[in-house]
């Protein structure tokens, strides 16, 4: 959402990509929906992520993105959630390939931006067709394709199987981004020289920890890394509470707070106690509260 592309922003991250964005909703005129459009121009570049299956509904929604100042528009062809799925979008269309190569190339002739997409290996693990489906939007206009190497059966179980990522890069001529498993700084040298991607998108490794950004980029630079002190730690949890609240235009959302405040726990010392105190807190303040005492005793 804003309030993490911000703080990942902070942490000299090269592009941020938006939560998925419905294109029915967009088109519709939704305000739940327009209300994801919500960017700053400390963001820039910023990639849409668009989801849906009807090309000429997806290219009226690339066209509003654009519009509104969008970068990058994203297709989502991966996202697995049975919702999504149910709606013919996300990872539903690894089984469309045909579809894949109609909408990309209508959202390709209805914007001047850039068109990437985002998918996965394929339906199932008897049913890996991510090289067609590469190759299929490269043809149809996409400038460049993230691959998350896991089937939309296994959601986000077993392994990410990066060699997949590298026959991908050796399928296509536009820009292959890696994606999946990279959970430590470490993780992004060891994608890029196993599977030679042009780039790495991080994204549930970075939630509750953006410092993986910078130390990715110390150790590329041979820097020996560096890694945050409890106060530091609780500044950036501070910051990112005061961006998530500004981001709500005065309405609240306290399991919006309660899950970002769990996020930066993970993996400390004393996280499940923290996580149970919060689950039991119902004031913003107070929740606020035993997140500094936590942070001040590490």
């Amino acid at each position: 959402d804003l309030s993490f592309r911000w703080i990942a922003k902070s942490f000299d991250v090269d592009l941020v990509t938006s939560e998925m964005v419905s294109s029915e909703g967009l088109v519709r005129n939704r305000a739940s929906t327009k209300m994801l459009l919500q960017s700053h121009a400390e963001e820039k570049p910023l990639a849409i992520q668009l989801f849906g299956s009807d090309p000429k509904v997806v290219a009226e929604a690339a066209r509003i993105v654009a519009d509104e100042g969008a970068d990058i528009i994203d297709l989502n062809m991966g996202c697995p959630v049975p919702k999504v799925v149910r709606q013919g979008a996300g990872a539903a269309l690894l089984r469309n390939p045909e579809t894949v190569a109609m909408l990309v190339d209508a959202v390709r002739q209805a914007v001047s931006i850039p068109v990437t997409v985002k998918t996965r290996s394929g339906w199932s693990q008897s049913k890996i067709n991510v090289l067609e489906v590469a190759r299929i939007a490269e043809d149809a206009g996409a400038d460049a394709i993230t691959i998350h190497p896991r089937t939309a059966k296994q959601g986000f179980s077993g392994s990410a199987h990066w060699p997949l990522i590298a026959r991908v890069k050796q399928s296509v001529n536009i820009p292959v981004i890696g994606n999946g498993d990279v959970t430590r700084p470490e993780d992004v040298g060891k994608m890029r020289k196993l599977t030679q991607c042009d780039g790495v998108m991080i994204g549930r490794g970075a939630m509750g920890n953006p410092w993986i950004f910078e130390q990715a980029r110390q150790l590329t630079k041979g820097q020996p890394l560096y890694g945050p002190t409890p106060q530091e730690r609780l500044d950036v949890v501070r910051r990112h509470l005061e961006l998530y609240e500004e981001s709500l235009h005065g309405r609240q959302s306290l399991s919006g707070v309660r899950s970002r405040l769990m996020w930066y726990s993970k993996r400390l010392r004393g996280s499940a106690r923290l996580r149970a105190s919060l689950s039991d807190c119902r004031h913003l303040e107070d929740m606020i509260k035993i997140c500094e005492d936590f942070f001040s005793t590490l």
